[in-house]
């Protein structure tokens, strides 16, 4: 399996960086904009860097040349807001925030550059915003192109004339341009949910919600955003009220965990979730785990189909796929087991306002741990482990004992911070722009972190190869990055020579039955 090396991905990213400044320079902002979108997502991809100066600076001169007329006096309605979403999902953050913002009598204006026309299995904000008193809907349509629908998004919030903007947004968001040029009068605030991730606009905002210390640092550290800027706001879930799928037949009388989240979270060099999740069932026969994940790639349910077959889990390990109904889930099941290296907040916090207990592990060291951090606002108690034998040992109590995960879901519950609670804080935090407490900064070896991103690549869950020889082109390609160009042609030539085998070997079989 061919594989690109950090260095080569790096090198393409600075090359596609080039373009995009090129680009600019002769005037194509359309086509620059293009490109810096592809480096972002490049570049979020693999996470050795958070933030990049160069393209900050591009992104604020394209911003100028577009807006450049701003003449007309702004003055700011206080009590409006505008929120600009690129996710617009009920799993995410907004719907929160959004609720905080109306129990300030704030009025609002909720923006949207979502493609509605795909993944409708997915719930959808809108649902729910379109029901909320106070709030303005407007979709920004994407059969425009990138300038237009950036002037629509402008001409919508100084019409508006909002004294705040809160952005909840993607690595290469199409409203990031705008933030460069926004009246000073208008504080901009970036909802920080991707904080272990790469992505622009740390020169377009003002202050950033920081929901645990990891991220925080991170900000202060690499995006080079100052201490004063970061607001300290954890979250509580959205609770979907979607009617349950069910479960599989084999989960009768059994003890269901149920465990998942985005599928890059349980890879690692020593397969640490995997070889869990297999001596877990192997010790304990009473048990069936149930996996959700929004990722459904070949090389995904590949890996997933091998570790059932190899391991012989048909009814012991069942994957669902993405499940709409998560909150119900959550309900019917026993056990939340987190994902390894990396674990979501968002999932622990379901299962804990649904009284599950939760197992979880983390690496020794590991610098993103956050479940303790997710879920005890009211008491503080261990819930993580980092020794595996301590973890298989609380495993098997749980399993065999129902009084115990009751006591352990309780407690867990008790931890949660209240919808009350976050619109309190978050009361403080817009009026004062400042939080209580003061964030307390992580120790964070970057370098593991980067490794464990590219540990991705390696085993061949993305395909990074025919990414960068996409945005390139052949002839390009060859000239920018001319390793990926090779690498991209061997395993080409290579994958036509094995079809070719397998053809004459089947056609020569044909032959010899006849």
């Amino acid at each position: 399996m061919i594989r690109l090396s950090l260095k080569e991905i790096i090198r393409s990213y600075e090359a596609i960086k080039k373009i995009a400044i090129d680009e600019y320079y002769k005037g194509n902002l359309e086509q620059s904009l293009d490109y810096i979108d592809k480096a972002a997502v490049l570049a979020q991809q693999f996470n050795w860097i958070y933030s990049d100066a160069e393209l900050e600076d591009l992104l604020q001169k394209i911003s100028f040349s577009i807006f450049s007329d701003k003449s007309e006096k702004y003055i700011p309605v206080k009590n409006r807001v505008v929120i600009f979403d690129d996710y617009c999902r009920t799993f995410v953050l907004a719907l929160q925030y959004i609720e905080a913002l109306l129990a300030c009598d704030f009025e609002i204006l909720y923006i949207t550059g979502k493609d509605f026309s795909s993944s409708s299995q997915l719930g959808f904000a809108l649902d729910k915003i379109k029901n909320y008193p106070n709030v303005t809907i407007e979709i920004i349509p994407q059969n425009s192109n990138r300038i237009k629908r950036l002037e629509e998004i402008y001409a919508k919030i100084y019409s508006f004339k909002p004294s705040k903007v809160l952005l909840h947004l993607t690595s290469n968001s199409v409203c990031i341009p705008v933030l460069y040029s926004l009246d000073k009068q208008i504080s901009r605030y970036i909802i920080n949910l991707a904080d272990q991730t790469f992505w622009l606009g740390s020169k377009g905002i003002d202050y950033s919600f920081e929901f645990r210390s990891f991220g925080a640092t991170v900000s202060f550290e690499k995006r080079g955003l100052n201490k004063e800027q970061l607001i300290y706001l954890p979250f509580y879930p959205i609770v979907d009220k979607n009617p349950f799928q069910g479960f599989p037949d084999v989960t009768k009388d059994k003890v269901v965990i149920f465990s998942g989240g985005d599928f890059y979270k349980t890879i690692d060099t020593k397969n640490t979730y995997w070889r869990l999740v297999k001596s877990i069932l192997n010790q304990n026969p009473k048990a069936i785990i149930l996996f959700a994940t929004k990722a459904d790639t070949n090389r995904t349910k590949e890996f997933i189909d091998n570790f059932i077959t190899e391991n012989d889990f048909e009814n012991r390990f069942i994957y669902t796929g993405f499940r709409a109904d998560i909150d119900e889930v959550f309900k019917h099941c026993d056990i939340f087991m987190g994902t390894c290296p990396a674990s979501g907040s968002l999932m622990s916090q379901l299962a804990a306002v649904n009284s599950k207990p939760i197992l979880q592990f983390y690496l020794p060291g590991t610098p993103d741990d956050e479940t303790e951090a997710a879920i005890c606002h009211n008491h503080t108690i261990q819930i993580s482990f980092s020794d595996e034998q301590k973890l298989l040992v609380e495993a098997k109590k749980l399993i065999d004992n129902a009084d115990y995960r009751v006591q352990k879901g309780k407690e867990m519950n008790e931890c949660m911070l209240t919808v009350e609670q976050f619109n309190t804080m978050f009361k403080q935090c817009i009026e004062t722009n400042k939080s209580t407490p003061v964030i307390t900064e992580n120790s964070i070896d970057y370098n593991a972190l980067t490794q464990r991103w590219y540990w991705i690549e390696y085993m061949g869950f993305i395909d990074t190869t025919q990414f960068v020889f996409s945005i390139f082109g052949s002839k390009r390609c060859k000239i920018f990055v001319p390793t990926v160009w090779l690498k991209f042609n061997y395993r080409r030539y290579f994958q036509t020579k094995i079809l070719s085998i397998k053809w004459y070997k089947e056609r020569i079989s044909r032959i010899l039955n006849r």
